[in-house]
């Protein structure tokens, strides 16, 4: 899907995007830049906007979105849509949204709302509650 977005054929691209909602249940866009190393391990329910950026050895649980901020125009937009960085793992229910960061080594607790950005070796919680991630847990993130 992606590839035939980038080369210019939008109609293919649109065609194997439908594909992938009716067989899996999710709805990846095409221009989503996704490294190879992400896993999805229950990808029902996972909703990818168009410009997110995703690092590598991420993991995605199920009903997650990625997505944009509302604009003036209530339609989001490319420049509107959060970058994660590698070695993050995003649990189930959770909200990214809008033209932030989410650092290296981190944590996105089940059904938390993220629209701040997050520095690097943080556990997200709830709406917007930050914690430093626990000694215990900082090397074991990195192998992800």
């Amino acid at each position: 899907m992606n590839w035939f977005h980038f080369k210019g054929y939008k109609h293919l691209a649109k065609y194997y995007e439908r594909k992938i909602i009716y067989k899996y249940g999710c709805h990846i866009m095409p221009g989503v830049v996704l490294d190879s190393s992400t896993h999805l391990p229950h990808i029902v329910g996972i909703v990818i906007g168009r410009g997110v950026i995703i690092g590598k050895n991420v993991s995605i649980l199920q009903n997650v979105t990625l997505g944009s901020s509302i604009g003036e125009n209530l339609r989001g937009s490319d420049k509107t849509m959060p970058t994660i960085e590698d070695n993050v793992k995003i649990f189930s229910g959770a909200v990214v949204s809008g033209k932030i960061t989410i650092g290296r080594n981190s944590f996105i607790g089940a059904n938390a709302t993220v629209t701040k950005n997050i520095p690097p070796n943080s556990l997200v919680v709830g709406f917007n509650i930050i914690k430093p991630l626990p000694e215990k847990f900082k090397n074991k993130n990195e192998n992800l």
